[in-house]
């Protein structure tokens, strides 16, 4: 294991969410496979306090009372449909944390102020997730625009990357 502050806390922070994760992914299935309990969580007319008892008969034991509490927002505030894209956002957090922040290259024909950088990165974590290390490089031979290479994504938005596709488009070499 890596023995750095921030492996540490990636450690913590899976100890901490793996019984959360256990008991959404629990409530998660048994809301997907049970027509019963589907038809009475989705039944406006069922108290949320009945609704939360039902829940808990799914959820493994040892789940942390906050997850009762928070099942119990999602009920106060009609959002419990969203169980799956929750539990989904929340295994992808933990497999990022896990494997520590991923690089962004990035590359532009000039360099980028700050208030420019700080603008890009936002647009990045926002598709891309908080947990990435942004590196820069300049190349004025893209002409303009941008090239970034997350993972083995790759987006070509450059002048250069354009102008290859249009040749391509038109058959020019």
């Amino acid at each position: 294991m890596e023995r750095t502050p921030e492996a540490y806390t990636r450690s913590i922070l899976a100890i901490a969410l793996d019984p959360w994760l256990e008991g959404l992914t629990a409530v998660k299935t048994a809301y997907a496979s049970d027509a019963r309990l589907r038809g009475k969580l989705d039944n406006p007319t069922i108290e949320i306090k009945d609704k939360l008892t039902l829940l808990e008969s799914v959820l493994p034991e040892g789940s942390p009372p906050e997850l009762r509490k928070f099942l119990g927002v999602l009920l106060t505030h009609n959002d419990f449909g969203l169980i799956d894209e929750i539990v989904e956002a929340l295994s992808r957090t933990l497999v990022e944390e896990a494997a520590g922040p991923q690089k962004a290259f990035i590359t532009t024909a000039v360099a980028l102020s700050d208030e420019e950088r700080e603008k890009f990165e936002k647009r990045l974590m926002e598709r891309f997730g908080s947990n990435i290390e942004f590196v820069y490089q300049v190349d004025p031979e893209i002409l303009g625009g941008v090239i970034v290479q997350v993972g083995d994504k790759l987006i070509d938005d450059s002048v250069r990357g354009r102008l290859q596709a249009l040749r391509q488009k038109l058959g020019v070499s």
